[in-house]
């Protein structure tokens, strides 16, 4: 019981903590040029690490960590997924299905346009039980307008399982 008041109290706090402006955000120059350092840099750091990238035509980085089976997601069906949301600048979690659903999974029905480029380019390479680590540049994010928590030009990276396409 503690280890959940804990919890709940991290969480709130967390939730609260986000409402606030970011003031490092406001002395940092938010680039396309600094954001291709940044990525540059990320990516070397991947490879270092013994990750084999690959880039789709569109621009998105990504590593297969765990190849599925069977389906891959058409226009107009029902998913489930795992992911979890980071800034590749600093780290920073934005947004995770481990917050929002009790059994951790995303369930919704997948429709082209309904979601950023580059998250739906990932889902197209994902066949059921699938996992893997996408890497966004901003122009398939949030672009120059940023939002919310996430700055112009910031490349972001997802960490994604689809768990489930139900028929």
């Amino acid at each position: 019981m503690k280890g959940i008041k804990f919890l709940l109290m991290a969480v709130m706090l967390v939730a609260m903590y986000s409402c606030f402006d970011d003031p490092v955000q406001d002395t940092v120059n938010y680039t396309p040029t600094r954001e291709a350092e940044l990525l540059e840099v990320y990516l070397d750091t991947l490879v270092n690490r013994g990750y084999d990238i690959d880039t789709t035509s569109s621009g998105i980085f990504y590593v297969i960590e765990e190849q599925g089976e069977g389906l891959y997601i058409q226009s107009g069906d029902s998913i489930g997924i795992k992911y979890t949301g980071f800034r590749s600048d600093n780290g920073q979690i934005f947004d995770s299905s481990t917050y929002h659903y009790e059994d951790e999974t995303w369930k919704f029905r997948y429709e082209p346009g309904n979601l950023i480029d580059g998250f739906e380019d990932a889902l197209m390479l994902m066949n059921e039980g699938t996992k893997g680590l996408f890497i966004i540049p901003s122009n398939l994010a949030y672009g120059a307008g940023g939002s919310g928590s996430i700055p112009p030009y910031t490349t972001l990276s997802f960490s994604i399982e689809l768990k489930k396409i139900y028929q």
